[in-house]
């Protein structure tokens, strides 16, 4: 299925270039890099917001090492429930396991992630 034309209005037909300074560059880069945005989306959203005010969300995020480390702890987790249901038993140490994992992630929470 083909996606449908937009009307003349809709429609991005003109292009703006400008040169800035590296100092320029690199202070708009870091604000849409901490607005998760291109550079050219974020100076298009700020043209369009006339005299209010430009809200964007940004979101704390965490290192992809912690996260993908974070992700095989549960995997071993569903691993280990899993595992007690079918043979209807649970090793001891999975308290303890919980409990580390618990205090990991509560550090992790209180250190903050880093942000973008």
């Amino acid at each position: 299925m083909a996606r449908p034309t937009k009307n003349a209005e809709e429609r991005r037909s003109r292009q703006v270039i400008f040169r800035l300074t590296e100092a320029e560059y690199n202070a708009l880069r870091a604000l849409a890099d901490r607005a998760g945005l291109a550079p050219n989306e974020l100076g298009r959203r700020l043209l369009r917001r006339g005299q209010r005010r430009l809200v964007i969300k940004t979101y704390r995020r965490c290192d992809p090492a912690f996260l993908a480390h974070l992700g095989r702890i549960g995997h071993n987790l569903n691993q280990v429930v899993k595992n007690a249901h079918i043979f209807g038993r649970v090793s001891p140490r999975i308290e303890r396991l919980c409990a580390a994992v618990d205090q990991m992630m509560a550090q992790a929470i209180e250190e903050g992630c880093d942000d973008p």
